[in-house]
């Protein structure tokens, strides 16, 4: 039996546990695609925050769950990664972290157009990072 203590844990206080990893309206977790797996800060151990799809309802959820949980979503037989996830501060296509290719600076405003002319009221510029994968999958993202 252990005798330290968790430091997170207050002495005698309950474990924190996880929310199960299921879509509530068509209940089952069959048609689950994971968008996010973050670390808990301050960090609990064996537990992340999750945010997931039910892509039989389009119905979203955010919350926290037990690792081993995720791990069975991620681990289903036949289940296919469709999009990005998000893990950490990595982005996963294809099985591994996805790697800069390119950076830039691009406009977040269209030309207004009026009768007369097209004019430029505001010209704002955001900085933005490519990020590709092995089998040549490519997002742009802000820096």
């Amino acid at each position: 039996m252990p005798t330290i203590s968790d430091p997170i844990v207050p002495q005698g206080a309950p474990l924190p546990r996880g929310e199960r990893v299921w879509c509530s309206t068509c209940g089952t977790s069959e048609h689950l695609v994971l968008d996010s797996i973050e670390p808990l800060k301050p960090p609990v151990n064996d537990l992340v925050d999750i945010a997931y799809t039910c892509v039989e309802c389009d119905t979203f959820y955010a919350h926290m769950a037990a690792f081993h949980d995720v791990a069975a979503i991620l681990n289903q037989r036949g289940a296919t990664a469709s999009g990005v996830l998000q893990f950490g501060g990595d982005y996963i296509h294809c099985g591994e972290p996805m790697k800069i290719s390119a950076t830039g600076f691009h406009s977040i405003y269209d030309p207004i157009s009026t009768e007369d002319t097209s004019v430029n009221l505001l010209d704002v510029y955001l900085a933005t990072k490519v990020l590709q994968c092995r089998c040549g999958f490519r997002m742009e993202i802000p820096s």
